[in-house]
């Protein structure tokens, strides 16, 4: 009885026990079942999408980046097949190593890095152990072969084809076609919206930075679902929302203006060069047909094959092979430029074709001698272009306001700014004006400020006059052409893959020349005869009696200095050497500017290599073209019976005194103007020293230009 009455004593006990518990468990169930409808009904769609994610692999299809050709359709530049060698870390074996090295032909001191590398991977437990790691990138067709037949006594080594940048031409116009390689973390984070992945390849210069939109296409995308070993699966459907495949859409083509052969023709005549620069234009349209960079480089290279060595041997090049010197790199004119002094003086009606002068091999304003290139005697404007006369052209910038009408009239025909190419960071030059040198007096008590001597050498094409090849190319066609100066082009259309014409680029007049045809027929006259005449300049270099070349040779002073202010290495001393001229003369197709860096004369230097250059052309590439009336030679120069004026007797304002007439140091380079920077970043170096008296100095000879 006594164990029967404790019993039911601790029943209320247990029923209350259960029912916290029963509570307990219809809570938990409850909160279970909460979770579940909120997993599975709220955000189902959101989980449902993560777990299949985590099977589905989205597979890139990267877009045919389309070809760029030359004017005949021939390629320059295009994709091909190749084949990458890959390597797991945790599968290759010491045997297999070996023989994929001697097949590969890597060199010994590589192979020693290579095998540490792979040995470090295999240590790395953080790892992922199904990513390869690239042993070798593009590799021989025999070697893909062989690696094909024995992959399977090959293990850990696998074999991934692809497509990569070619350039059938090797070196053939690197400036302008330029070359790629992998985009940058912060180019991506930029371009990302663009569909850019890590890894891409973008084009760095030339053609394949300026077009890489119409280049590039849109590259599709595949997706597989794999199990967990990755393995894919074939019913992928019901797990797969949205479009499986998407094919890539190749890239446009680009047909540009350069002719291939004449390409090659001008590279050939610069093969001896160190530095320097060739542009051939067509006078009728302004298209580029040819445009040469010394040095170059090999694009193929530079798209994915640039070692380290051969990255610090570029970098290293005192001649920057990688700067273009035809669009990137400013220069004095020198002597080519007195063709603006002469066409500004006509048109201004400071003096007329038969005033004359004569030349006693120096001028002298003050106590300062600005010399010339030997004594010419009596010269009129004509003689003066011919025989490239300094004498004659100080005497026009003596006159009052002359710089600001060379400035002037140098705008007006293409100078001082941007051609409008918009290839590879076109540099403007720079055109100096009497307020510019008063503004850097302003900014510095120190600097002279506006003295004759900087219009002295502002008409001889020095001072701080700089230019680019291209923009004396298109100016010396402007006048073979009657005055018309054109947009310059080096892309004529654009193509779809199945040649359809996307879009096409006409010639473009950017505006007509504020110059008389009279005065501009003189002056092609005149540079007829630099070529023609026995006295000529250029004379002793012509290579074709039956093509008549016009144009200006010119030889532009270079005085290099450190940043301490000592003398340059004695290649940087010598001057660069110019010649920019047209033909044929009765009929111009084509105009040729040529740039030798510190080749010295122009006449001897420069000429030759453009006469080269113009006869190639009529001689293989367009023979057709070559037939045109001769021009022939002046044969009444001046009026016999004129007074001959001494040189500097018509000056309209007092002489000064020696301590105000300065001369400008050669190369005295423009506020903030971006030429005054070296492609590596530094600033350039000075052609003078800073002080106050490298004008005096320097009176004697900075003014030196030769022919």
């Amino acid at each position: 009885m006594m164990e029967i009455a404790g019993a039911d004593a601790e029943l209320p006990e247990i029923r209350r026990r259960a029912r916290f518990f029963a509570m307990f468990v219809v809570l938990v169930f409850g909160a279970v079942l909460v979770r579940l409808f909120y997993v599975q009904v709220v955000q189902g769609d959101a989980f449902y999408r993560l777990t299949s994610d985590s099977i589905v692999r989205t597979v890139p299809l990267p877009a045919v980046r389309g070809e760029i050709r030359d004017r005949k359709n021939r390629v320059l530049a295009r994709m091909r097949p190749s084949a990458n060698v890959l390597v797991m870390p945790r599968e290759i074996t010491p045997e297999a190593f070996e023989r994929l090295r001697v097949l590969l032909n890597i060199p010994p001191d590589e192979t020693m890095d290579l095998w540490e590398r792979i040995q470090s991977d295999r240590r790395d437990q953080g790892r992922d152990r199904d990513r390869p790691l690239a042993l070798s990138e593009d590799i021989s067709r025999n070697a893909q072969a062989v690696l094909e037949e024995t992959a399977q006594d090959l293990p850990g080594v696998r074999l991934e084809h692809g497509i990569r940048r070619d350039y059938p031409f090797g070196t053939l116009a690197p400036h302008v076609l330029g070359y790629m390689n992998e985009i940058s973390a912060d180019e991506l984070r930029a371009k990302k919206q663009d569909g850019y992945r890590a890894g891409d390849l973008v084009g760095r210069i030339g053609i394949e930075r300026q077009l890489e939109g119409y280049l590039r296409g849109r590259p599709g995308f595949e997706k597989m679902v794999v199990d967990r070993r990755g393995i894919p699966r074939t019913n992928i459907h019901d797990l797969v929302e949205g479009a499986v495949r998407q094919e890539a859409i190749p890239g446009n083509n680009v047909i540009l203006t350069l002719d291939a052969d004449l390409q090659r023709l001008a590279e050939r005549a610069l093969r001896g060069v160190s530095a320097g620069g060739a542009i051939v234009l067509d006078v009728t349209t302004g298209r580029i047909l040819a445009m040469v960079s010394k040095p170059g480089f090999d694009p193929n290279e530079m798209s994915g094959h640039l070692s380290p060595e051969a990255q610090a041997r570029i970098m290293a090049d005192r001649f920057h092979p990688l700067r273009d010197k035809v669009l990137n790199e400013t220069y004095f004119p020198g002597s080519t430029f007195k063709v603006v002094s002469a066409l500004s003086a006509l048109e201004d009606k400071l003096m007329s074709p038969d005033d004359r002068i004569k030349c006693h091999g120096s001028f002298e304003i003050g106590r300062r001698r600005f010399k010339c290139t030997k004594t010419h005697g009596v010269v009129g404007l004509y003689e003066a272009i011919v025989q490239s006369c300094n004498v004659y052209f100080y005497d026009l910038g003596s006159r009052p306001g002359m710089l600001d009408r060379l400035a002037r009239f140098a705008t007006d025909m293409g100078l001082g700014a941007p051609s409008g190419l918009g290839l590879n960071g076109e540099e403007s030059g720079f055109m100096p004006t009497e307020d510019w040198y008063r503004e850097q007096k302003r900014q510095d008590p120190k600097n002279e400020g506006f003295q004759v001597g900087h219009a002295l050498n502002a008409a001889i094409g020095q001072g701080s006059t700089r230019v680019t090849l291209l923009q004396m190319a298109t100016m010396y066609a402007a006048i073979a052409n009657g005055g018309k100066l054109w947009l310059p082009q080096i892309v004529e259309r654009i193509e779809s893959p199945a040649g359809q014409v996307v879009e096409e680029f006409a010639p473009r007049v950017r505006r007509e020349l504020s110059i008389s045809p009279e005065n501009l027929a003189f002056v092609r006259q005149a540079l007829v005869g630099v070529v023609n005449e026995p006295k000529g300049t250029a004379y002793k270099v012509r290579l074709d009696e039956d093509l008549e070349v016009a144009g200006k040779t010119g030889t532009a002073q270079v005085r290099r200095f450190t940043r301490r202010g000592e003398a340059a290495s004695t290649y940087e001393q010598g001057d660069h050497a110019w010649f920019v001229g047209f033909a044929p003369a009765g009929n111009p197709r084509i105009a040729v500017a040529v740039l030798i860096e510190h080749g010295g004369h122009g006449g001897e230097v420069a000429a030759p290599l453009a006469m080269q250059i113009a006869h190639d052309y009529f001689e293989t590439v367009a023979p057709g073209e070559r037939a045109a009336p001769r021009v022939g030679l002046l044969r009444h120069h001046y009026n016999p019976h004129l007074p001959v004026r001494a040189a500097g007797a018509a000056l309209a304002e007092p002489a000064l005194p020696a301590d105000a007439l300065g001369q400008e140091a050669p190369a005295a380079p423009a506020a903030g103007d971006s030429s005054a920077r070296r492609d590596d970043g530094a600033p350039a170096l000075r052609d003078a020293p800073s002080s106050r008296d490298a004008p005096a100095r320097q009176a004697e000879g900075a003014a030196r230009e030769s022919q």
